[in-house]
């Protein structure tokens, strides 16, 4: 039971930024509601890419709905532009995985076709490892993203490609 505790939590996590992003959409008529936070859910499902026994996956978090305690454990600051990019690699089954270590870059587009890189690094927190960045959008939007990951001995990176839908807080 002990063992399973730390991936107890790691799954709650992107459950409560769900939540949490559903319930900053409702507004307005109960159809109205009900459509946001469909959207909301929908748009913070990871990406996911699996390649040589390895998971990457990523997602994308609004840090304006983040709670002050997760904020300041990912290090960002909660703004309304400012959305927060989230990726793990892990190898093993679900129930037994463990963190792999890379490097990470990432660049998003807005729909204007404007690139930016996002800085991202590493963070360590209860035997996994992550990777966090910030990127900065004027919602509504849709961001296309791109991350590289190079883990050690491989000779080329591995691409995760995929598009969010930003909504307005």
């Amino acid at each position: 039971m002990t063992e399973s505790l730390p991936r107890i939590r790691r799954l709650l996590l992107p459950l409560a930024l769900c939540a949490l992003c559903a319930l900053a959409a409702c507004g307005g008529s109960p159809d109205g509601q009900a459509e946001s936070a469909a959207q909301a859910a929908a748009a913070r499902q990871p990406a996911t890419l699996e390649t040589g026994g390895v998971r990457i996956s990523a997602s994308l978090a609004p840090t304006a709905a983040l709670s002050p305690a997760i904020a300041q454990r990912y290090g960002v600051d909660r703004e309304r532009r400012s959305q927060l990019l989230l990726v793990g690699l892990r190898e093993g089954p679900e129930d037994a995985e463990t963190p792999v270590q890379a490097r990470v870059t990432a660049r998003a587009r807005d729909l204007r076709g404007v690139w930016q890189d996002v800085a991202m690094r590493e963070l360590r927190s209860e035997g996994f490892i992550d990777y966090v960045g910030t990127v900065r959008v004027d919602p509504p939007d849709t961001l296309s993203l791109e991350i590289s990951v190079q883990r050690s001995g491989t000779e080329t990176p591995e691409l995760l490609r995929f598009s969010r839908e930003v909504f307005a807080q």
